[in-house]
């Protein structure tokens, strides 16, 4: 994506959380991306819960780093079809009898560091946070129980701005990535044990640190990202503030509608993230309200930015009557109301799931992007 003027846009991603919902659909956003070259010029990338599973895999997958629009294509993308594919990731099934047996006094109150473990062992991501590059710089987003705050992590630095910032943790990957996608309750949260010395007191408006500080407790407990914000827009977009860090944002919103609630024995039979149904409903009217904000941002021209979201229909950009040219209505609400779990999702309904995320991209871009930006593939006419 490159300005009129020539100049190449600093692009910022906002994954959000939804499962394995949410990891094909940002992946399918990801491939039509990449498809217009665009992924060199991703500078930020933040995400919640199921945006950070599939962000973990990619990073992982491609050794540490964040990789070219045609190695993507070529490698990360096939490869990370066939593991959630052929992989269950958190259930009793995951976990197997020998496993449950051995898990099972910390099935009750430790399974966000039992999904850590088999992240590990499962998706093979045994990075910790300093082996992430400096760029583009990944924030990790998770819930502070301690404070309510955004507790974030990065290559260099985790805390929120109540609590301090350490600006050396020592925090694997998966740990990171569990915490972010730890739903109340059927994971739980993440305890996090937390260095004594090297905290800082950040200022709030700068992030600048002003003066070292005592933390205030020597644990945190991690919750879900999306019980704070399930967009992942806080770290790169604020109203009234702009955008931070990036001159286009992009954000992927693979939410699902509101469910129904489950039991914590159904929800880890059958993989299910569910949670208490008044958190879905807050989590909903928040994503609603932030949704609303980021459009009128960037249809008052105060942002550059596209919003991609799940379950959007072709007739949403194509109005007139009949045939659609490329997902169906069904197709699209398939989509949308596709569980939220980490199990192992069908080969048709992966590629499915995807498909709808390139093609919600494409077209949005298409309508949206106008002349303020080129694609830099001579065949791609989408931007």
């Amino acid at each position: 994506m490159t300005s009129t003027s020539g100049r190449s846009s600093r692009i910022g991603l906002a994954l959000s959380g939804g499962g394995i919902r949410a990891a094909v659909f940002h992946l399918g956003v990801l491939r039509r991306l990449a498809e217009a070259e665009m992924l060199e010029q991703v500078v930020q990338i933040s995400t919640v819960s199921g945006g950070s599973l599939v962000t973990g895999a990619i990073f992982s997958e491609a050794d540490g780093q964040w990789p070219s629009s045609e190695r993507f294509l070529a490698e990360i993308y096939p490869r990370l079809r066939t593991r959630l594919t052929e992989t269950d990731l958190f259930s009793l099934k995951a976990l197997g009898i020998a496993g449950l047996l051995k898990k099972n006094v910390r099935i009750l109150n430790r399974r966000a560091h039992i999904l850590s473990e088999l992240l590990q062992t499962k998706w093979g991501i045994g990075l910790k946070l300093c082996d992430l590059p400096s760029t583009p710089v990944w924030h990790i987003n998770t819930t502070c129980y301690e404070t309510g705050k955004n507790w974030r992590f990065t290559h260099d630095s985790m805390g929120d701005w109540q609590f301090g910032r350490h600006y050396s943790p020592d925090v694997p990957v998966s740990d990171a990535i569990a915490a972010s996608a730890a739903v109340p309750y059927a994971i739980g949260a993440l305890r996090l044990k937390l260095p004594i010395e090297g905290w800082w007191e950040t200022d709030p408006a700068t992030k600048k640190p002003l003066r070292t500080k005592v933390p205030p407790t020597s644990m945190v407990r991690l919750w879900d990202g999306g019980a704070y914000e399930n967009m992942a827009l806080e770290q790169l977009y604020k109203p009234m503030k702009g955008l931070d860090g990036c001159d286009v944002l992009v954000c992927s919103d693979a939410s699902g509608p509101l469910g129904k609630p489950k039991s914590l024995f159904r929800a880890l039979r059958e993989g299910s993230l569910a949670a208490p149904r008044l958190f879905d409903i807050t989590s909903d009217q928040i994503r609603s309200l932030r949704s609303r904000m980021l459009i009128k941002s960037i249809r008052d021209k105060d942002i550059d930015g596209f919003l991609f979201r799940l379950g959007t229909s072709a007739r949403k950009f194509t109005p007139a009557a009949g045939k659609l040219p490329g997902l169906s209505d069904e197709q699209c609400g398939f989509c949308l109301n596709y569980p939220t779990d980490l199990l192992k999702i069908e080969a048709e309904n992966f590629d499915l799931l995807a498909s709808h995320g390139a093609e919600v991209a494409h077209l949005t871009l298409a309508k949206f992007a106008g002349g303020r930006f080129v694609s830099r593939t001579k065949n791609d006419d989408s931007l």
